[in-house]
């Protein structure tokens, strides 16, 4: 059987560039060539710390291949295959569901009871080749880049959450995180029409970058009260609606209460290692709606992430200015630290490229 290299996360810290055997060709499947792939806060979750996430894969217990914000070609297709062809240049989305829960049934397959995923429980982009389902690739003109393609994870992240907080016209909107899926979110809620955005973050290099996408105004938590700066900016009012893309031990949820205004909209997207105190009393005083998004789902009749597609494919959205780093496959370690250390590194998207 022929072999590959690809990085084996372990543990903490201990990230392995090993030679395991390239994946077998399952009918409906195909096997694709990676040329980009992220590295995303879950898997930073992973490599930074041991956490309440379980890793289990197609490698067996207690180890996987990371990647799950990939591209590629095609190398060869399985039987049954008609949508897709060797050569072809796609965009893969990376979560696999079972199609026979209820949720999938009503096309919410991100809440899906039986799901895996590309990059952690099956093989994923820090490796030469994986396969993937049929139905899991979308093709790519050659107007965007294989790099480009892999952030389309994230942004249709960012376009779930602002579907969910409902970003219309009349609304003004605080996007709280200034990482990927930050400032994705901020720039599909300006396409989406919001009078006013403003951006939240604690590393300076990344709020310019928010800047140069037009946002009403950027806020450093580091050197100001995000709260106080926001109400001062809103004559006191507060938004409309908040998009939180921080998740970890951050008091954000909580930032998200006190800046939006009665009845206004909370979306959380991170992911929370702790238990998060809120105040409950303001919640429930302005009846402020706080709901989530997890990955993405349909929009009306579109998959979310065709949509993301769409919006990049036409040059709506910016991927290109995220990227900031590009590392070979040899030298992953390196990259997770530089995703890791963002005030060293001044890293927003840091990818493996091949």
């Amino acid at each position: 059987m022929e072999k590959m290299k690809a990085g084996i996360l372990y543990g903490p810290r201990d990230l392995r560039i090993e030679e395991i055997d390239i994946p077998d060709l399952s009918p409906g499947w195909v096997l694709l060539k990676i040329r980009a792939a992220g590295i995303c806060g879950s898997d930073l979750h992973l490599y930074k710390e041991k956490t309440f996430i379980p890793i289990s894969s197609v490698l067996g217990e207690g180890k996987y291949v990371p990647g799950h914000e990939l591209s590629g070609e095609v190398k060869e297709v399985g039987k049954g295959v008609e949508s897709i062809q060797e050569g072809d240049r796609v965009v893969v989305e990376p979560t696999i569901n079972c199609g026979k829960c209820d949720w999938c049934k009503i096309g919410l397959f991100n809440l899906c009871e039986n799901s895996g995923l590309i990059g952690f429980y099956y093989i994923g982009g820090l490796a030469e080749y994986c396969v993937v389902p049929e139905e899991k690739c979308f093709k790519l003109s050659k107007r965007t880049s294989f790099e480009e393609a892999a952030t389309l994870d994230c942004i249709a992240v960012a376009a779930r959450a602002v579907k969910r907080a409902e970003v219309s016209l009349e609304d003004s909107v605080a996007v709280l995180g200034a990482g990927t899926i930050g400032l994705f979110a901020a720039q599909l809620a300006i396409l989406a029409g919001a009078r006013e955005v403003y951006v939240t973050g604690t590393h300076e290099y990344q709020l310019k970058t928010a800047e140069r996408f037009g946002v009403t105004a950027t806020i450093n938590a580091r050197k100001e009260n995000s709260v106080e700066r926001l109400m001062e900016l809103t004559s006191r009012k507060g938004v409309d609606k908040v998009i939180e893309a921080v998740g970890g031990t951050a008091p954000v949820i909580d930032e998200g209460i006190s800046m939006v205004r009665r009845q206004g909209i909370i979306v959380a997207t991170g992911i929370f290692l702790d238990q998060v105190l809120i105040n409950m009393f303001s919640l429930v005083t302005k009846e402020v709606r706080l709901t989530s998004a997890w990955g993405y789902g349909y929009w009306n009749h579109l998959k979310e992430f065709a949509v993301s597609l769409g919006v990049l494919e036409k040059g709506r959205i910016d991927a290109k200015s995220l990227i900031t780093h590009k590392f070979p496959l040899e030298k992953a370690s390196e990259a997770f630290e530089a995703a890791l250390e963002k005030s060293t590194s001044q890293s927003i998207k840091v990818q493996i490229t091949y």
